[in-house]
């Protein structure tokens, strides 16, 4: 009988130490299959600031406006872009950018050649490559950067008779114009609205080659381009 004991005893303590062992087992391991999940889940979404998206390919369209520095003139930019997002954190697209100063009034700074004054009309478009930092985050930073060419003109308003309305009529003529190439980087803040909608506040500078206008080769299209876009679509 006492040996019968003894091995019940044993045998109880046995079964103890593996119910230990197992839960011990169990408790050092689980944390990291959870933390192994994690590392695996490649779907974690992109967190808005009304809501998330899980998105990983996509692309969007964009409508900007903006003040450009054209030489000491000040511009109205309105920009549109067409692009696709890949993974997130890359756009490819084509953007392009319309500007005049038409809005502040008449340029007098060429009286010797221009007196009775002048506009500056213009626009450029090419290539956009768009690289996104951290766009998990509902606010992070894009760095566009465009590479393209365009085209600027001094243009002046002339009234001219419609015999056909017996009035006259306001129209724009280009005194001169000239071609460019352009580089532009930029930095955007980039906001997410909602899973289709974002809100871009960039700044950028122009990189021209120098232009040929009535006072001879100059960089009148070197600047800052400051303004924001609404950009539309699935990123």
């Amino acid at each position: 009988m006492t040996v019968y004991f003894c091995f019940v005893n044993l045998t109880t303590t046995i079964m103890k130490m593996i119910h230990l062992a197992l839960l011990a087992i169990f408790l050092t391991t689980s944390p990291r299959l959870f933390a192994q999940e994690e590392d695996f889940d490649v779907s974690s979404p992109v967190r808005t600031i009304f809501g998330d998206q899980p998105t990983a390919l996509g692309g969007y369209i964009s409508f900007g406006m903006g003040n450009a520095a054209l030489k000491g003139h000040n511009a109205f930019a309105g920009q549109m872009r067409l692009a696709a997002r890949i993974n997130h954190s890359l756009s490819i697209g084509v953007a392009g950018t319309g500007f005049t100063d038409m809005i502040g009034g008449l340029n007098y700074d060429r009286l010797e050649t221009i007196p009775d004054g002048y506009y500056i009309d213009g626009g450029y478009g090419g290539l956009l490559l768009e690289p996104v930092f951290a766009p998990d985050f509902p606010v992070h930073l894009s760095f566009p950067m465009l590479f393209g060419a365009g085209g600027v003109a001094l243009t002046e308003d002339r009234n001219i008779y419609d015999w056909e309305d017996w009035e006259y009529d306001n129209e724009r003529f280009a005194i001169e114009a000239a071609p460019f190439l352009i580089l532009e980087p930029g930095v955007e803040m980039e906001i997410n609205l909602s899973r289709f909608m974002r809100l871009g506040l960039m700044v950028s500078y122009r990189f021209t080659t120098a232009v040929r206008l009535d006072a001879g080769r100059e960089y009148l299209m070197n600047g800052f381009h400051a303004g924001a876009l609404l950009k539309l679509g699935v990123f």
